[in-house]
Order: C-alpha cells, then sequence, then structure tokens
C-alpha cells in the first residue's frame, strides 16, 4: 500500500513536471523517419497491433478512438476492424504527424479515419461518442494526466473500454520515462474507471482493460 500511494504520488506530481519530450524530437527529423521508426516490423507496438485490438474487443460497426496515434498504424489497423459502419478517431499534438496521418489516409483510400489535433488537456473526442479508446506508449508522456482521463471518461459511451498500454517507469539519465501499472490503475479509479484486466501480450510492455463505469 504504501509503494502504490508513492507511485500515485509521483505520477500525480510528475504532472507539473514536462513529460511530452516528443516536440523536441519532432523538431529534428520528417514525419516520414517518424512513420519508419514507429512501424518497423519488429517493434513489439507494431507487431502486436491485432492483440491490442483485441483486448479492446474491437467489432465492425465500432466507432473508437486513438490517444497520442503517432504515424496512424494502429488507427489505420482498428479503421480495417471496424469495417466501413465504424470509424476511428485518431489524436495527437503535432501537427506534422497529424499532416502525414491525413496524407496516408488519402493515399491508401481510408475513408473511416478521422484526424483530430488534441490539447494537453483534451482528446479533443466528441463527448459519448466512442465504443473504446486506445492509449499505447502516450500516457506515461501526458504532462496533465488527470485532465486527460477525464476527458477520455467523457469521450467514451457508458461501459465503454479504454485500453492503457505502456511501460514501468525507470530513471533514464536525469530523466524519469513510464508509468508504473499500479499508478495508472488507481489514477483511473479515481477518474471513474474500472479495471476489467490486465495483460502482458505486448513484450516490454503492460496492457491494463479499464471499463467507463
Amino acid at each position: 500500500m504504501v509503494k502504490l500511494v508513492l507511485c500515485l504520488v509521483l505520477l500525480v506530481q510528475a504532472a507539473g513536471e514536462v513529460r511530452n519530450t516528443w516536440p523536441k524530437e519532432y523538431a529534428r527529423r520528417d514525419a516520414a523517419s517518424f512513420a519508419a521508426q514507429f512501424e518497423e516490423p519488429s517493434r513489439a507496438l507494431f507487431r502486436y497491433r491485432a492483440a491490442m485490438t483485441g483486448l479492446m474487443q474491437v467489432k465492425p460497426g465500432m466507432k473508437v478512438g486513438e490517444v497520442g496515434a503517432g504515424s496512424g498504424a494502429l488507427s489505420r489497423f482498428l479503421a480495417e476492424k471496424v469495417g466501413p459502419d465504424g470509424h476511428v478517431y485518431a489524436n495527437e499534438l503535432e501537427d506534422k504527424m497529424l499532416a502525414y496521418m491525413r496524407e496516408r489516409a488519402a493515399k491508401e483510400g481510408i475513408t473511416n479515419l478521422t484526424v483530430i489535433k488534441g490539447t494537453p488537456t483534451s482528446t479533443g473526442f466528441d463527448p459519448g461518442s466512442l465504443d473504446a479508446i486506445a492509449v499505447v506508449y502516450a500516457f506515461s508522456f501526458f504532462d496533465k494526466p488527470t485532465e486527460m482521463l477525464q476527458s477520455m471518461y467523457v469521450s467514451l459511451k457508458s461501459g465503454g473500454v479504454m485500453l492503457v498500454v505502456d511501460i514501468p517507469s525507470e530513471q533514464v539519465g536525469s530523466a524519469m520515462v513510464g508509468a508504473d501499472a499500479d499508478a495508472v490503475i488507481a489514477l483511473a479509479s479515481q477518474h471513474g474507471f474500472t479495471r476489467a484486466g490486465e495483460n502482458g501480450v505486448v513484450p516490454g510492455h503492460y496492457a491494463l482493460i479499464f471499463r467507463k463505469k
């Protein structure tokens, strides 16, 4: 219990720090190079897209959101799975990645994918509009995790699923990366989510499944 409280305190305290280091990274390279990095076939988060989709219980006709979609690899996969009667909404902060996702969707003829610019405190998704939300290696970069959890809660339909895939926290040089699963569970519980399961299907990551109460 003491460890859990400490982890939760550290996660909330981290919200006062700049956790999102991606803007500095994006400034150095173009979107295509990041897409190649994110979609490297051996990368676990790319290779196990089907497994993550299964954890979200995605079915044709569903409306699904992804927060911190990057190059849109998972969102494009989800768009295929929800089919023409479903829709996927890909949230991202970085303008060059937003443009990349839109251009690639148009090039590949994906018409059931909408790219949305979010903010550090909001998904940009309509209230009560989604059956499921994926947050894949993005939660630990939230500068405002409590506000983002509230926004995701509002975006989901009653009983909707939230999948959080991330890595345990560790010190790397002078920076703290990742977020402990127990702290994420505790914080999500405070914002109206119930843990529905946990899975280690993605190598090197934990996968937490929540439902909106």
